[in-house]
């Protein structure tokens, strides 16, 4: 029997049945079933099933009967055919006609069930082996339920496996309540990516107006084209219409341009994307966003992330992505590869601030550094080289002289804004060694800086500091040659005191570089003086241990100070190097013999937790209780005996606060301790606070809800069902806020809501207050508003003048500019800062889901932005509530259920707005 149905050129056929019946002349078989047992047939890999079989060999058509007919041809389709009632087919020819059927059409990522009360079928071996299914008043739905949720009535259907599928005209039935005619529904079920149409974005009230001042804006109107498999673009035009225009929103049009690649083979992947905005109002801008990521080899790679626009105005007016509004438009390229064992960088970064035409570029940004090489068994070798410089363009903020006055062809006073300009270069070559245990540090320093404005310097006398002058020049700068070297022993009583003595030579003025130039020496360099250190230092490790009590067996307290005492004697600076820096000789303290006492501190309270788990290689967890950190005080016994004042040399004093208590939560507090330099006999001891800052993250599995339950006698929830966040991820709306946005094409656009997936919730809080010392004297003072300088030329508009006050408020920085390195400059005064940011994610119940993230200004007491988003996840629907409102005033509001095995088939309402802040 094998023999006989392995025979070439024979296809065998199988039949089972209760009872056949074979009709010899006319080549029929009639195949009947009994309750429990079903006829079949099987040629090849088609396989049919029913109650009874009737196939005609010589005709090739089975006609099988029965409650429940089952169809199986895996060369067409990996789904099964049902029907109910008949089942005609051709096995031969792969054509059937069918009632009552029932089948399963598999698209990637989702399954459509197809009911049908009369189909045809028939097979193309041609193209593919692709089936084409005819079906007249049948249903289509993605519900696996016996009883759908949902369907699609269509009078006809047509369906290729593998390829498409169309029904014509169809209603859409929820439950049995019929919700909504189309005229076609049409799904291509290809695998891959297909070139087509993109599906557009607007709302009903860009069909229907409910508003007669309501501006219809529609997305997304293009195309998509798969290049091939390592490349594709896609181009899509947005509009809004300008009708009824309102300054700041005078209709506008935009085109969006992208392009996606990925060449595995030469591992580089990435992203280019071009937009064009154009208003009405005849203003436009240029987005450009290019992200390539390519590896050359395992040791070198390029990375580029590079984003830019032409008017940050629009950019800033036009957006309802808050990250946006708020965040710079940062660009950042980064070359890395290796040279023997040396490690080599080279990048640039490029930052723009939406609404302002200041530009920070830091070009070039280069590092060579090497690992510890060991020349002999007794010299090791450390050399590390760094050069960067720092540009700050086009600055906005309002300077002493920011216009030039000049008399026009018509003989009258008029005048021009001044572009102000900074910059500043520095590079370092650090070269330590180390002979057998003894390090010997020696590094050199370059640093340079430049502010092409015009200041207003006051001159004082090096000798006389009494006599002081006022200059004004066009262009300050400073340049700074420095090198220091110190000789440190091996350190005595390791792992107790740990002493370590040093030796070094230093600067008599450490605030400055050995040799310097600058405005007030004609580019010419002069030095000053150096003087011998030494010091030694300890740093002991103090702990002591207490019971515990509850859940802790013991706690441990650390203290683990840090002290060092130097020496030096005195020294003194030459005239030429006073005027250079700008000092008198009476004022300075630096040239003083030096007595000093340097202390920091770290403290850490430790428990150390029961464990169930009573094995030998156990461990016991410990839990942070309290951690801080105290940056380091340093007092001047010398300088406390020559001024017969307070010793203090310590310019700023910080402290650090974190526990394992509260995960996630940082607490940091920072002190100007002196009101001038320190360097100075005018200088007075008047700590003052400059800022402060917490933040705190909680969820369901946080440990203070733990204590909290177990108090209260409820079970704790185990700690795997959410894993908790101590820092910001990328999916965080606070990290999405200050992280670098796309500002060109489509993928920019994603959607304005952020939905948790997760169950439970999760709260982040993060503060932030930053405030500067207020100066003192007659020295010239300047208020860092460039919010005035951009809101200036709609003065005589008072109205329009505070709205755009407004908005330029939400970009206002503490960052100071870079300055020349001369004392006797202006002063800038940064505006003070107080804002408290948070996100919250949550689950009211299993199915629904929400987040709510906002910030508030102290300073402006009101909220900057908002969103809202709320999630229902139903059994095959997905309904989101979403509200976004920036700080630049715009915002959006957005419903829409959408259907899961479809997501641009969906019901929305959008209303975007653009609404300056008005008080």
């Amino acid at each position: 029997m094998r023999q006989l149905m392995a025979r070439p050129g024979y296809t065998a056929t199988r039949y089972q049945g209760q009872r056949a019946v074979f009709n010899a002349q006319t080549k029929t078989l009639n195949l009947q079933g009994e309750k429990g047992t079903k006829a079949g047939v099987n040629r090849d890999q088609t396989v049919l099933v029913g109650d009874s079989i009737i196939y005609s060999d010589s005709t090739k058509i089975i006609l099988a009967l029965g409650d429940t007919v089952i169809l199986r041809d895996p060369q067409q389709q990996a789904a099964d055919v049902y029907a109910r009632g008949q089942m005609r087919y051709n096995v031969e020819l792969h054509r059937g006609l069918v009632t009552n059927i029932t089948t399963q059409i598999a698209e990637t990522g989702q399954n459509w069930f197809v009911h049908g009360n009369t189909a045809a079928f028939v097979s193309d071996t041609s193209r593919g082996r692709e089936t084409a299914f005819y079906v007249r008043s049948g249903t289509i739905t993605s519900c696996d339920d016996s009883i759908p949720d949902y369907h699609f009535r269509a009078n006809e259907i047509k369906m290729v496996s593998k390829h498409i599928m169309v029904a014509r005209p169809a209603v859409l039935y929820i439950g049995d309540v019929p919700v909504m005619w189309l005229p076609f529904i049409f799904q291509d079920i290809r695998s891959g990516r297909r070139s087509g149409v993109l599906t557009p974005r607007f709302g009903v009230s860009e069909l229907f107006r409910n508003s007669p001042s309501y501006r219809r804006h529609i997305e997304n109107l293009g195309y998509y084209f798969a290049i091939s498999d390592y490349l594709d673009a896609q181009v899509a035009l947005d509009w809004r219409s300008g009708s009824r225009p309102t300054a700041g929103d005078p209709g506008w049009l935009q085109l969006n341009g992208e392009m996606q690649y990925r060449w595995l083979d030469r591992f580089m992947t990435g992203r280019l994307a071009v937009s064009q905005h154009d208003q009405r109002d005849g203003t436009s801008n240029t987005a450009v966003s290019w992200f390539h990521d390519q590896s050359f080899s395992q040791d070198t790679r390029l990375h580029a992330d590079v984003n830019y626009v032409t008017n940050t105005a629009i950019q800033r007016t036009t957006s309802f992505n808050t990250a946006q509004v708020l965040a710079s438009i940062t660009s950042g390229v980064n070359y890395s590869t290796k040279l023997g064992p040396a490690s080599l960088d080279l990048g640039l970064r490029n930052s723009q601030h939406p609404g302002r035409h200041e530009v920070d570029r830091s070009f070039p940004v280069f590092s060579l550094a090497s690992p510890t090489i060991a020349v002999t068994n007794w010299l090791d070798w450390t050399p590390n080289f760094s050069f960067n410089t720092d540009q700050q363009l086009n600055m906005d903020q309002s300077g002493e002289f920011p216009f030039r006055f000049f008399t026009n062809a018509r003989g009258v006073t008029d005048s021009v804004a001044l572009k102000q300009n900074a910059r500043q270069t520095t590079s370092r070559f650090d070269t330590p060694i180390r002979i057998a245990g003894y390090t010997l540090t020696n590094s050199f320093s370059l640093n340079e800086r430049e502010v092409d404005a015009p200041q207003t310097v006051v001159i004082r006398d090096p000798n006389d500091s009494s006599v002081r002058t006022s200059r004004v020049f066009a262009k300050t700068y400073s340049s700074e040659v420095d090198w220091r070297t110190d000789f440190s022993l091996p350190s005595i009583l390791h792992g107790a005191l740990n002493l370590a003595p040093t030796l070094s030579f230093q600067n008599v003025d450490p605030g400055h570089g050995f040799w310097v130039r600058s405005s007030l020496t004609n580019g010419r360099f002069v030095h000053q003086s150096k003087r011998l250190s030494t010091g030694i230092s300890a740093s002991p490790t103090l702990f002591a241990l207490f019971p515990g009590f509850g859940p802790v067996t013991r706690f441990r307290h650390s203290i683990t100070p840090s002290i060092t005492f130097s020496y030096a004697p005195g020294a003194s600076l030459s005239t030429e190097f006073l005027q250079a820096t700008n000092r008198s000789r009476q004022e300075f303290l630096g040239a003083l013999p030096q007595s000093v006492l340097q202390l920091s501190v770290s403290h850490v309270l430790e428990a150390k937790l029961r464990s169930s788990d009573t094995s030998s290689t156990a461990e016991q967890k410990k839990l942070k209780i309290l951690s801080m950190d105290f940056s380091s005080l340093a007092y001047d016994f010398e300088r406390a005996r020559k001024t017969h004042r307070t010793g203090f040399t310590t310019t700023n004093f910080n402290t650090n606060v974190a526990s394992d208590l509260i995960p996630g939560f940082r607490g940091n507090v920072g002190w100007s301790l002196y009101q001038g330099d320190v360097q100075s006999d005018t200088a007075r001891f008047k700590p003052f606070r400059e800022n402060i800052g917490a933040s705190l993250t909680l969820n369901s599995q946080s440990g203070i809800f733990g204590v909290i339950s177990r108090i209260f006698g409820k079970a704790v929830p185990e700690a795997h069902p959410q894993i908790e966040k101590i820092s910001p991820s990328p999916e965080d709306a606070l990290a999405n806020r200050v992280a670098s946005t796309p500002v060109a094409g489509i993928t920019a656009r994603q959607t304005q809501y952020s939905v948790p997936t997760t169950q439970g919730w999760q709260l982040n809080l993060t503060y932030s207050s930053h405030r500067q010392r207020p100066p003192t004297g007659n020295g010239v003072i300047i208020d860092q508003n460039f919010i005035g300088q951009q809101c200036l030329p709609l003065l005589a508009n008072p109205i329009l003048h505070q709205q755009c006050i407004d908005q330029a408020r939400a970009q206002a920085s503490n960052a100071l500019p870079i300055n020349s390195g001369i004392s006797g400059t202006p002063f800038i005064r940064v505006p003070p800062s107080d804002n408290l940011a948070s996100q919250m994610n949550f689950n009211l119940t299993q199915n629904w889901s929400g987040s709510w993230g906002t910030n508030y200004d102290f300073q402006a007491k009101k909220f900057g932005t908002h969103q809202v988003t709320l999630q229902r996840q139903l059994h095959d629907w997905r309904a989101i509530f979403g509200f976004s409102q920036a700080s630049n005033g715009n915002f959006a509001f957005n419903f829409f259920i959408a259907l899961n095995a479809e997501p641009d088939l969906k019901f929305n309402y959008d209303k975007a707005t653009y609404r300056p802040v008005v008080r």
